[in-house]
């Protein structure tokens, strides 16, 4: 039986799948219309999104967004956003930001939990092209481990999935890792001459 977006969501807000329920604050659903022919696909949300928003893709990761969106010449209503997991992944900490908690890599276990709910949204919105940003994304779209240093900025078209792939480095790695910044904007060039071509 097929279900609505707005059902989907609802689903979503209910999930105890693993155990990031336990100290979610909510579920963070996607973000966008089923009409988005292009979804961005991140790995999970952060302290601000699960504390203050309530939406994907905000606070550092939204300025981010709106860098790379204004370089690629689209608007945030024009795309789809959603995470790979949906509640944030944490550690403890007495030094986080949000709380007495700190943002972890999401677990295997916690994106296998998780799974039901990206097919749904890809099955959905059959988007024409899906931009992961980081490891984690590309991992689960592929359905195994993976490395970005051979991936990066190199489309490809997923059979299973019946769409194009972009694979990017996340922008937080790119600001740890200033080496990886030249590739990055490599990469995004590429991407801006690909949605040019192909969308």
């Amino acid at each position: 039986m097929d279900i609505s977006l707005n059902e989907l969501r609802q689903q979503m807000r209910l999930c105890t799948n693993c155990s990031l329920w336990e100290t979610r604050t909510q579920v963070i659903t996607g973000q966008g219309t089923l009409g988005a022919k292009l979804m961005l696909l991140g790995e999970a949300p952060g302290g601000h999104e699960d504390l203050v928003s309530g939406q994907a893709f905000t606070g550092e990761a939204g300025h981010q967004l709106e860098e790379f969106l204004q370089f690629i010449n689209l608007e945030r209503n024009q795309i789809y956003l959603t995470n790979t997991v949906k509640c944030r992944p944490t550690r403890p900490s007495d030094r986080g930001r949000y709380g007495p908690y700190a943002n972890r890599r999401p677990k295997v276990s916690e994106i296998k939990a998780c799974s039901y709910w990206l097919d749904q949204e890809l099955k959905l919105l059959s988007p024409q092209l899906v931009i992961t940003l980081g490891t984690v994304p590309l991992s689960r779209i592929l359905g195994e481990n993976t490395s970005l240093k051979e991936r990066h900025g190199v489309p490809f078209f997923s059979e299973p999935y019946r769409t194009w792939i972009f694979p990017l480095f996340h922008p937080a790695a790119v600001i740890y890792n200033q080496k990886l910044k030249p590739l990055y904007w490599a990469d995004l060039n590429r991407l801006r001459d690909f949605l040019q071509s192909q969308l």
